[in-house]
């Protein structure tokens, strides 16, 4: 169990702590191949690419999940703390609306993609799993929205500091 709620923590930061590593270490492999042995790699920078791709899109769910991600705290500021609840719910709602669209108009084009065969040009990879990232990434942020409507129910109160922060 205590796994389980490990894995539920931190199951964002381990992905997004193994992507940046990847990336760091073939970048810094690409640049000391590039410019030391004059041979450098033809894949490196398509690697990065797609791996900074699949970190910004799982990144959104870090966010959701630490209550980092961006919003307008103004609205609350104005009618005080009571009706934090409501802003936050109005704005959950929006984020599961919004997550909903960006996987249900994903999957066709991953499946598009798989039929067509198409493969990136260095790496030879298919290209669906790089565009699988976009369904993967907001289903994650779909869980981790859902978890927070959940605790702003279950938590008694929610008090805002001097800057309206929660």
């Amino acid at each position: 169990m205590k796994a389980l709620r490990y894995l539920e923590r931190y199951f964002e930061r381990i992905l997004l702590t193994i992507a940046l590593l990847v990336m760091a270490t073939v970048l810094f492999a690409q640049v000391i191949m590039r410019y030391f042995l004059r041979s450098p790699f033809v894949w490196s920078e398509e690697l990065a690419r797609y791996v900074l791709v699949w970190a910004a899109i799982i990144g959104v769910s870090l966010a959701v999940r630490e209550r980092k991600h961006i919003s307008v705290d103004f609205l609350p500021l104005i009618f005080g703390e009571r009706s934090y609840r409501i802003f936050a719910v109005i704005a959950h709602i929006g984020v599961l609306a919004f997550s909903f669209i960006m996987i249900s108009a994903s999957i066709p084009l991953i499946e598009r993609l798989q039929a067509i065969g198409q493969t990136s040009p260095a790496l030879g990879i298919p290209m669906w799993m790089v565009y699988a990232a976009i369904p993967v990434g907001f289903s994650l942020t779909l869980l981790r929205t859902i978890q927070a409507l959940v605790m702003d129910f279950v938590s008694p109160r929610i008090e805002l500091n001097e800057q309206g922060d929660i």
